[in-house]
């Protein structure tokens, strides 16, 4: 049963604020919060979001280092409830003591933190393939900004683009994140830099190459990122392992599903496409 659970006035005294003295003279800072999730019908404890420890979050997350703005503290909080309880959280910051000159009732920000469905390319062709992937699947396991993660068979395929030699060993990982676009990308390079990548040329051999495919049902276009991945419906080895774990997932300016966009680019292939399945991840 989908429901949310609501903690208000939750107070402490702190030191947040732009000014000098407001770093030295503490003063109320007070937080509301609301968590999206579900309502356990067990009438156990362990099945729902515990209030009390929602409460001990926010006023650990009032009583942290000092932040200049309030917006950067009210998203601290919202992103803080959202990791520990695994839901999407709201949270309002009051701050009634604010260095205004006017006459005031109360300032207060608001933020939220959403978790998105996002998608991940995995492949390498040098050194112990399959442990590059099993360990980029360790650490999307490891986030604290990611649950529900589900993971994809290892793919054996031919090398891509021309400039690689070795075979390849492909996967995919599908998850929900807290992480924007941007910082996905950032993770993505973390886990290529764990693996010893290096970028000397375009499609060459790579320990661990990691892409994000889909993002919700967003469309990204900067210098850096593109989503959905510009390639991926022209790639077996991509749209393969993704069907294994998202047949139904849509690409948002195809307007179609994985499993049809497979099923598309199968036709135009020679013998109905190249990609082996090796083997299950055991992740």
């Amino acid at each position: 049963m989908q429901g949310k659970i609501t903690v208000t006035g939750v107070k402490v005294m702190a030191n947040h604020g732009v000014f000098g003295f407001e770093r030295e003279q503490p003063h109320p800072f007070i937080a509301d919060a609301v968590i999206y999730t579900d309502i356990a019908e067990s009438d156990c404890l362990q099945d729902t979001c515990d209030y009390g420890e929602a409460a001990r979050i926010l006023e650990q997350t009032l009583s942290s280092p000092a932040c200049a703005l309030v917006e950067t503290l009210a998203a601290k909080a919202a992103r803080a409830l959202a990791r520990y309880f695994k839901a999407d959280a709201d949270v309002t910051v009051h701050k009634p003591e604010a260095p205004i000159e006017q006459s005031f009732a109360d300032v207060s920000v608001s933020a939220s933190a959403r978790f998105a469905r996002a998608y991940l390319s995995l492949g390498s062709n040098l050194g112990d393939r399959r442990a590059f992937i099993l360990r980029a699947f360790a650490r999307i396991r490891e986030c604290a900004d990611i649950c529900e993660p589900v993971f994809s068979s290892l793919y054996a395929t031919s090398p891509y683009g021309g400039a690689a030699k070795g075979e390849f060993l492909n996967a995919c990982a599908g998850f929900d994140t807290l992480m924007s676009p941007t910082e996905l990308l950032a993770f993505c390079r973390r886990l290529e830099e764990e693996a010893g990548r290096t970028r000397e040329v375009r499609w060459g051999d790579r320990t661990l190459d990691a892409d994000i495919l889909l993002y919700a049902d967003k469309v990204v276009s900067l210098p850096e990122l593109l989503v959905p991945h510009e390639d991926m419906c022209a790639r077996e080895f991509v749209l393969a392992p993704l069907n294994e774990i998202a047949p139904y997932a849509l690409h948002p300016q195809k307007g179609r599903s994985v499993r049809k966009l497979l099923e598309e680019l199968r036709r135009e292939l020679p013998g109905g496409g190249t990609v082996l399945r090796v083997e299950k991840s055991d992740e």
